[in-house]
């Protein structure tokens, strides 16, 4: 499970519907993932020693609340439609020396992993070529 307490999990996954927040994460050894109306994720996935590169459209689905810490969860979709994984984003630091962290869950995975533990964020201005 995702957190674990005297072996008893502690998770709650309580979701709510809102509004892409229009924030950029940058991960600095993953990449950058747009939420946003129409996000993106540009990352680099290592398979055994190869080295791959993806640029995908990202569908930002809510905020997500798990052991009381909330999550922007967003899925990866390809163009036949078919889920390549979901994320989830904390929207807050892990703490004030740590960044954000990322999480992702494949289809076949049953629970979330870490994939980022020292994402930065910056807000994408709306309309600046306007």
């Amino acid at each position: 499970m995702f957190i674990k307490t005297f072996s008893t999990a502690i998770v709650d996954y309580n979701f709510a519907a809102s509004p892409a927040p229009n924030i950029v994460y940058l991960a600095p050894n993953i990449g950058t993932f747009v939420l946003a109306d129409k996000g993106t994720a540009n990352f680099v996935w290592q398979k055994d020693e190869d080295i791959e590169f993806y640029s995908e459209k990202l569908a930002y689905k809510g905020i997500r609340t798990i052991s009381n810490v909330k999550y922007y969860e967003c899925k990866i979709v390809v163009e036949t439609q078919e889920m390549i994984m979901k994320l989830l984003f904390a929207c807050k630091r892990a703490s004030l020396d740590a960044g954000y962290r990322i999480f992702y869950q494949r289809p076949q995975d049953e629970d979330y992993q870490l994939w980022a533990w020292d994402a930065q964020t910056f807000k994408l201005h709306k309309g600046a070529n306007n």
